[in-house]
Order: C-alpha cells, then sequence, then structure tokens
C-alpha cells in the first residue's frame, strides 16, 4: 500500500510559469470561494500525471479523481479530493485484484519536490481491497515470514517443523495448508496439514474463526488449529507486507465474496 499512497503525489505536472502569491492556509483555502477557469484544466493535468505514474510503478490503469482549491496551491501540493480505483494492482511484489482509495481529509499538502515525498498535514483515507488467493501465497513467498515461521518452530520444537504455507478459497472459506516434517527423525517428504476457516475481525485485528478439520485428524483441539493459524497469519501478514511504516491502518470490516478477500478500513497519515 505505500507505493500507492506515495506515487500519486508525484502529479504536480504543471507549466513553470510564476503565479501571484496566493494563501495556503487550511482555513484561507476552505472558507472562500476559489473559481478559475484554469482549475479544471490543472485538476485534468494533475488526473493525468497521476495516473502514467501509477501505470508505471504499479502496472495498473487507475481510474483517478481529483479535486484542488486553486492553481497556485495546487502547485505547491496542496489538494481536496482525491479518489483512485484500479484492478490487478501490484504493490511490494503482490498483486491486489481490486483497490479503492479516496482521501477523508479535505485538506491534503504534501511537498512532492523531496524524495521521498513528505507529508505535510495530517491525512485520512478510506480503503476498499480484495485480495486472492494469489495475493496471498505471493506475501507467503515474502523472506521477512520465514521469521514467522521461525517463532512458530521454536515453540513447536521438537513435535513438528514448518516447512511452508499455502493458501485455497474455495466456496469463501480459506484453506490452509501447511507443510511440515519431524526434526528429530525426518520423513522423507514433508507431510501436509489442511485446514479451513473464515476470518473475522475483532478489535482491530484479523483472527481465525468457524475452523474445521478433517475426521483424518483425529480429536486436535480446533481451539489449538485456531490458535496455529493465527500464529501462521497467513491473511494479516499480507496485509503487513502491504503496509508502511509511515501509515497508521485499521480494518473495519472484512467479507469472503465471490472467493475474494473484501477488507474495508481506514489508513491514516501523520504529517511533519
Amino acid at each position: 500500500m505505500k507505493k500507492i499512497l506515495t506515487v500519486f503525489l508525484l502529479f504536480l505536472a504543471l507549466t513553470n510559469t510564476s503565479y501571484a502569491e496566493d494563501k495556503y492556509s487550511q482555513e484561507y483555502l476552505k472558507n472562500h470561494n476559489h473559481f478559475s477557469i484554469m482549475n479544471p484544466i490543472a485538476e485534468s493535468i494533475a488526473e493525468h500525471s497521476i495516473k502514467s505514474a501509477l501505470k508505471k510503478e504499479t502496472g495498473a490503469n487507475f481510474d483517478v479523481k481529483f479535486e484542488g482549491y486553486t492553481l497556485s496551491s495546487m502547485k505547491k501540493g496542496i489538494f481536496k479530493y482525491l479518489e483512485l480505483t484500479a484492478n490487478n494492482v501490484k504493490s511490494e511484489d503482490v498483486v491486489i485484484p481490486y483497490v479503492h482509495l479516496k482521501t477523508l481529509s479535505d485538506y491534503n499538502y504534501v511537498d512532492y519536490t523531496k524524495d521521498p515525498v513528505v507529508f505535510k498535514s495530517d491525512m485520512k483515507f478510506a480503503y476498499n481491497i480484495l485480495l486472492s488467493d494469489e495475493s496471498m501465497n505471493q506475501a507467503l513467498k515474502h523472506g521477512s515470514y520465514s521469521k514467522v515461521l521461525d517463532k512458530i518452530n521454536n515453540i513447536a520444537y521438537p513435535l513438528f517443523q514448518v516447512k511452508g504455507v499455502r493458501t485455497k478459497i474455495i466456496t469463501n472459506r480459506v484453506y490452509v495448508l501447511v507443510d511440515y516434517n519431524f526434526p528429530i527423525a525426518p520423513a522423507s517428504k514433508n507431510r501436509v496439514f489442511v485446514t479451513s476457516t473464515d476470518f473475522k475481525v475483532e478489535n482491530g485485528k484479523i483472527i481465525a474463526c468457524g475452523v474445521k478439520l478433517d475426521s483424518a485428524y483425529g480429536n486436535i483441539s480446533l481451539d489449538k488449529v485456531a490458535n496455529m493459524i493465527n500464529l501462521l497469519n497467513p491473511l494479516g501478514f499480507t496485509l503487513d507486507v502491504l503496509n508502511s511504516n509511515k501509515c497508521n491502518g485499521n480494518i473495519e470490516s472484512l467479507d469472503i465474496v465471490d472467493n475474494k478477500i473484501k477488507i474495508n478500513g481506514k489508513i491514516f497519515i501523520k504529517g511533519e
């Protein structure tokens, strides 16, 4: 998500013509009418520039809606509203089937001349994303996921050792496939443990619920299996990969629809 929230701000491909100095304070811009025949032109240029930058960075074609205040404030990096929508967005090597972002703050100020860009005002976004099997499995191949497995294996030793985790969504349930072996007397081939689960949001965190097991696994406690899924964290880790240290996000709702995981929430960026 970090790349999406950063690259769309590199949009002000306007002319270098000097304009009369304008007032840039939040109070002034929000409390005055700013009619100008140049504003629609500047906003159209900004939308085109955002689309081009996002296409180059993510490979996706974004629908962009942009609204500014004045021509000079737009040149400075101040805008009123931004909405982004796209399918099959690549971020941090994870393909997201659907992304929708829109600003909830109506005064947004970014210094786009810096590399990386500097957020000069607090910003708030609403987001709606869809995740798929492909999304989760790409994230689970991320090098940092080994730290999750190391944590579990430290707990599980010497009973078993997790070698890898995969997911598959079938009939709107997430099947978690865990490849494992035995550290003391390894089998010639890894074995596979399969469980299915729903997910829910509780206190802002995604947790497994409605866990089910095939009868072949005997009388294993479903609570213990749910705890293991939460430790494996396939869905939460995917969102962590898309997150940024500069962004504080919260998850408000989660549903599995048409074998896609639909997540809604808010993202907050603290201005400097």
